[in-house]
């Protein structure tokens, strides 16, 4: 049962990098901002075409590549709460940066499937800008942002209470 005690199957925080840097354990808004970022990779590579003419390895490897070098030196602090629609949003911007950078479409698919370290540092960054914008411009907006969890959270809350308010109002 060697498999019990290994680094894998414990419950302690792993330890830090050897930097002594980075946060051992990702706090909840910090998992959101890595799965927007990888959504917002995926949605990317797809829009530009370049998902359906590679093997899943390939893409998902590339994904993976993008995304830890967008996700570099990116925090958000407080709630982070986006949705699809946030994603489409900042997709759109991203893509007609790199379009825009790149002269078309076409010429963005072709440099995107080289995966040039270049290229790919490039998106990454562009990625990394508009991810950003979009913090800033959600803190200015929604400042006290609430997540579905901490929704339910609050409502599970509240029944708790000797004399809940009423969750729904019935007109008659």
């Amino acid at each position: 049962m060697e498999t019990m005690n290994s680094p894998m199957n414990t419950t302690e925080p792993a330890a830090a990098s050897a930097s002594g840097c980075e946060s051992p354990v990702e706090t909840d808004s910090q998992k959101q901002l890595r799965q927007f970022v990888t959504m917002l990779t995926l949605r990317l590579l797809h829009k530009c075409n370049t998902l359906q003419s590679r093997t899943k390895e390939q893409w998902v490897a590339h994904t993976k590549t993008l995304v830890s070098q967008t996700m570099e030196g990116l925090t958000v602090t407080g709630n982070f709460c986006p949705d699809a629609k946030d994603i489409k949003k900042v997709c759109k911007a991203v893509q007609k940066d790199l379009q825009k950078r790149y002269g078309s479409k076409g010429l963005l698919q072709t440099v995107i499937l080289q995966e040039d370290a270049a290229v790919d540092a490039d998106i990454a960054q562009c990625l990394q800008t508009h991810t950003r914008a979009f913090i800033d411009e959600q803190a200015k907006k929604r400042p006290s942002c609430w997540c579905e969890r901490s929704r339910l959270q609050s409502t599970l809350k509240s029944l708790d209470e000797p004399n809940p308010e009423p969750l729904f109002v019935f007109s008659s």
